[in-house]
């Protein structure tokens, strides 16, 4: 009897509806307090399908005189199950309250239910299962029939008939493709039978997991000249877009370089203030649309919301959200951008500044120069720098950098800017004189997540900040890499743009006025920014682009032509790492999985290994899942954690997981293994992406393998 009474893990689901039921009072505090909400606040342009819609209503406040009795009728979403009707009355003058509740099932003569993957990708194969239930015995003869979105097809008979010889519950199976689905779509399930009527919608996401891929063609146009171009979409149909930027400065690929910057698929505190720091710069220099300048205040605004997550609770900010220690180069360069996004009018978290400078204030005092090993000078003269940005200047702690006798040329650089902002133009001038711009590659760069370019970047800005003579000449080296087709990291890419940015506002360029026409359609732009950039309306297929100069001065024209190669056609790359990828039964028998039984569960087990003599950090394994397998996240139960790992930080999601990690070099210990427990759910044909492992820092460490098509049967 014992097994009858086991206790069962509770699997929980939440739903923020704080917004719903916060009611009438709302008025009084949402100026106040920001609590809860911010799921409901956080869609927008990426939106999820809305799979479990939950029913919440907030009605009142009634008065209701003694003994008289109120009826309410209330319309519920589509919903089987139970409801719990909860009242609370109150009488303020005898200081009397009460409350009750009562639970109602909802239910109808004839029901449906039917469930899907939250995504799917095109060219994938679903089976959808229906469940019909007759909860009364007149309901004898079901009809099930299917209302699809565009793009989605019925492969097989397109209707189902159920027979019920007594109430009862049935099931029913539809084959879909969704071959030329794209983004948000409805499958609406419809049964009908004896007089009875039902209906279920389900909402599912058409996604390609491949990476966004992009192609730049580029044109210069002389005073007063014409030009046109011809350009084709590439990729699976729907994922096409393409930007026209028109510049009188020299070509730095602005726009290619940022796009990479906001689609990069990982979070920590560098990584996600990069994505955002150079936008703050672009209405500066840009000449944008009203929607593009509204989607960069979003962007910022959300950035901004999201970096206050990573405060600890002594003001420093942790490399990865929850981590409880510091990350020293982290919480510098976010709190460099939240005091430029402040000085943009934007608000920054409660507490934030102040909390951080507080723990800038103690790192500075704390800081000894005999880490140098470890680039912390540069470390210091970026804290010292960030300080002075805010208006709180450490003149102590800067002299006691300067009197340093191996102070880094990077050091140098930075804290003159340092001295710049506290108004001590002597001092900075002496010390940039005593630095040069011959920057090369340091083995500790790995410290402040930096490399040769990104301190060639930081000098630019010094440079623009002190009026340096050597300005132009630094900043052509950096416009010729950004505009060059070589790998960047993301701190590398977010400060070139940086810099380039302020140099450009502070310096200015010559005022544009072109026009240009895409197939048929006619734009004007004049301005006086320097740079313009414009979404443009394609077609599938080749499209057509002709543009005039109208100003006497040199155009230069890039357009970046993007879109999604179909699946299965990854670019299989490797130096530096190798994966190995192996799929068990929960028992550790090796298994195929190239056709599961629906419901099996299994693991996967992933290592990845350094092939080189050098450590490598900051490494990111990313494992995307067909949309038939669902990941079986077992942190939060008594099972323990089957999806085990020795990794510093650990991303799931509903269809892939993320590890980050570092690998000593090449030995005994210089392989990871990650477990992964799935469970084979939905019936159909899916696609398996390959595995990716790559250093976020480095390019010499990249792997990534080729995929393959798994189905999921009965």
């Amino acid at each position: 009897m014992d097994e009858f009474y086991k206790r069962e893990t509770l699997g929980v689901k939440t739903w923020d509806v704080f917004d719903d039921v916060i009611g009438a009072y709302s008025g009084s505090i949402d100026q106040v307090f920001a609590i809860g909400g911010d799921g409901s606040a956080a869609g927008g342009k990426n939106k999820k399908a809305n799979r479990f819609k939950p029913v919440v209503t907030y009605l009142g406040p009634f008065n209701l005189e003694a003994g008289k009795t109120k009826t309410h009728q209330l319309k519920l979403p589509n919903y089987m199950g139970s409801v719990r009707t909860m009242i609370v009355a109150g009488n303020n003058e005898n200081e009397a309250y009460g409350s009750t509740d009562k639970t109602v099932p909802v239910k109808k003569p004839l029901m449906v239910l039917a469930t899907l993957p939250r995504k799917l990708s095109p060219g994938e194969k679903v089976t959808l299962p229906v469940t019909v239930f007759a909860m009364e015995p007149r309901v004898k003869n079901v009809t099930i029939s299917l209302k699809l979105s565009d793009g989605i097809s019925v492969v097989g008979e397109k209707t189902k008939a159920l027979s019920f010889a007594k109430p009862d519950e049935q099931m029913a199976y539809f084959e879909l493709d969704v071959s030329k689905a794209k983004g948000i779509n409805t499958v609406e399930v419809i049964a009908a039978g004896n007089g009875e009527k039902s209906t279920y919608k389900v909402e599912l996401d058409v996604v390609n997991t491949n990476p966004i891929t992009s192609k730049s063609i580029d044109k210069t146009l002389t005073a007063n000249a014409s030009e046109s171009l011809d350009f084709s979409t590439f990729g699976v149909v729907g994922t096409n877009s393409a930007t026209v930027e028109f510049s009188t400065l020299p070509p730095m690929d602005f726009t290619r370089r940022l796009h990479y910057l906001i689609q990069y698929p990982h979070g920590c505190v560098e990584q996600t203030t990069s994505s955002i720091f150079p936008q703050l710069f672009l209405e500066d220099i840009f000449d944008l649309t009203f929607d593009k300048k509204q989607e960069i205040r979003r962007n910022i605004e959300n950035g901004i919301k999201r970096l206050g997550h990573f405060q600890r609770p002594h003001g420093g900010l942790s490399y990865w959200m929850g981590e409880s220690n510091a990350d020293d180069w982290g919480t510098s360069y976010a709190g460099h951008f939240m005091i430029e996004a402040e000085k943009k009018g934007y608000v920054l978290p409660l507490t934030f500044k102040r909390n951080w400078l507080t723990y800038q204030k103690q790192a500075a005092r704390n800081w000894r120069p005999s880490y140098r090993t470890y680039n912390s000078d540069l470390a210091q003269a970026y804290r010292l720098y960030t300080m002075a940005l805010a208006g709180s200047p450490d003149l102590a702690s800067m002299n006691r950098l300067r009197e340093f006798s191996e102070i880094s040329n990077e050091a140098k650089w930075r804290l003159a800017a340092a001295y710049a902002l506290a108004g001590q133009n002597e001092a900075s001038d002496n010390i940039s004189q005593s630095a040069n711009i011959n920057f090369k590659p340091q083995r500790y760069n790995y410290y402040t997540y930096g490399s040769a370019d990104r301190n060639r970047a930081m000098a630019l800005e010094t440079m623009v900040l002190t009026k340096n003579a050597k300005t132009r000449e630094l900043a052509e080296t950096i416009a010729k890499d950004l505009s060059s087709n070589r790998w960047m990291s993301t701190q590398t890419t977010a400060y070139s743009l940086l810099a380039m940015a302020k140099l450009v506002n502070a310096n200015g360029g010559k005022a544009l006025s072109v026009n240009y026409t895409i197939n048929g359609k006619t734009e004007t732009i004049t301005t006086k920014n320097a740079i313009a950039q414009r979404d443009l309306p394609i077609v599938d297929g080749t499209n057509k682009l002709a543009f005039t100069n109208a100003k006497d001065n040199i155009v230069y024209v890039r357009v970046l032509n993007s879109g999604k190669l179909p699946l299965g056609e990854e670019l299989v790359e490797q130096r530096g790492l190798n994966i190995s990828v192996q799929y068990t039964d929960v028992k550790g028998n090796k298994i195929n999985v190239t056709k599961l039984m629906q419901g099996q569960d299994f693991v996967a087990s992933v290592s990845v290994s350094n092939l080189k003599n050098t450590a490598v950090n900051d490494v990111a394994l990313t494992q995307i899942f067909p949309s038939g397998w669902e990941i079986v996240n077992t942190r939060f139960t008594a099972f323990g954690s089957t999806t085990t790992s020795t990794a510093r930080h650990t991303d799931i999601r509903d269809d892939r997981v993320n590890f980050y990690f570092d690998l000593p070099e090449k030995g005994k210990h210089s392989t990871k293994t990650f477990n992964v427990m799935l469970n084979a759910s939905y019936l159909g044909t899916y696609y398996l992406p390959g595995v990716q492992a790559e250093a976020m820092y480095d390019d010499a460490f990249l792997v990534r393998t080729k995929g393959q098509w798994v189905m999921v049967e009965k």
